[in-house]
């Protein structure tokens, strides 16, 4: 029996050897660091400055001469404008006009000083004056601000342009005051406004209210007699015609009032003039677009204190074309 329980003993000594080798240790618990969520920051690109489109436009410009006071009997001026409109992301916009303007005849043309004197005449084509227009503009959700300068020969200007939009109601004020360069008795500065400041829309058709005037900053100028001068129009206007690359439009202006104040304090000549403007445009390719216009003033005149003037016309066609990019 002992001997048994020495074997038994030995038995139970070598089993739990062989455990320990076979079983391996139970592996050490390890902590998980805590997960940190890092912010993910959006890297927005810096806006670039990108030319959006390019254009030119020929205008030509004619009275009737009706008071025979030596205007040209072909063409008053003769526009030749190139265009140039830029972007910065979508917020801002920058336009750039240069204009040079010519005078064309057939007849003797009377050719005044600045006081206004005739010092000689001519005939055929002759450079006429210049223009250069920058803009910027703010666009916000609905309305637009911006800021141009004007320069020519004899004046500059500065605009404050303003436009709204809220769906069917819409317009546009373009306030300005002009320097004007000079000792002569015709450089007298002046406030100027140009504004459509209701316009109604309903589908393809528009009804307007526009407003022009100016008024002279000190006493008035001499050469012209003036004080100021302002006018009011109603304009209705659509398009008649259109597909995917022809449009035509129609407008008819008709000026229901005009308020000119002369330097003794009378009211000078009024206006009510009828307006009608034909255009079309024509999309030669997705970026290429030719446009044009023609516009026919018929100008009735009724006399106040202002001297006598005889009913007479004024016509202006435009041709221009526009890529855009």
């Amino acid at each position: 029996m002992k001997k048994l329980a020495l074997l038994l003993a030995a038995l139970s000594v070598a089993s739990v050897s062989y455990a320990k080798e076979v079983m391996p240790e139970a592996a050490p618990v390890v902590e998980e660091a805590p997960v940190v969520e890092q912010e993910v920051v959006e890297v927005k690109a810096a806006p670039v400055l990108r030319v959006t489109s390019v254009g030119q436009e020929l205008v030509v410009e004619n009275n009737s001469n009706a008071n025979g006071d030596g205007q040209e009997d072909i063409g008053d001026a003769i526009h030749l404008k190139n265009k140039v409109g830029l972007a910065l992301g979508d917020s801002w916009t920058f336009d750039l006009m240069a204009r040079k303007t010519w005078q064309a005849s057939t007849d003797d043309v009377n050719v005044y000083d600045e006081n206004g004197n005739v010092t000689g005449v001519w005939d055929g084509m002759h450079s006429k004056a210049h223009r250069i227009d920058l803009q910027a503009t703010r666009h916000f959700e609905n309305f637009s601000l911006g800021l141009r300068w004007r320069g020519e020969r004899n004046q500059d200007a500065i605009f404050l342009p303003v436009s709204y939009n809220y769906g069917m109601v819409s317009g546009w004020f373009d306030p300005a005051y002009y320097f004007v360069n000079g000792d002569d008795a015709n450089a007298e500065d002046y406030f100027y406004l140009e504004a459509e400041p209701v316009v109604l829309s309903y589908g393809p058709v528009q009804l307007a209210y526009y407003f022009e005037g100016y008024k002279y900053a000190g006493d008035g100028c001499v050469v012209e007699g003036l004080k100021s001068d302002y006018a009011h129009q109603a304009r209705l206007r659509g398009t008649v015609y259109s597909n995917d690359t022809f449009s035509v439009g129609l407008e008819y202006r008709y000026q229901f009032a005009q308020d000119v104040e002369l330097l003794n304090g009378k009211d000078g000549v009024e206006n009510n003039r009828h307006i009608g403007v034909l255009s079309g445009a024509y999309n030669v390719t997705e970026n290429l677009t030719l446009s044009g216009y023609y516009q026919y003033e018929f100008n009735k005149y009724e006399q106040h204190e202002g001297k006598v003037m005889d009913d007479d016309y004024y016509g202006e066609f435009g041709l221009g074309w526009t890529y855009n990019f």
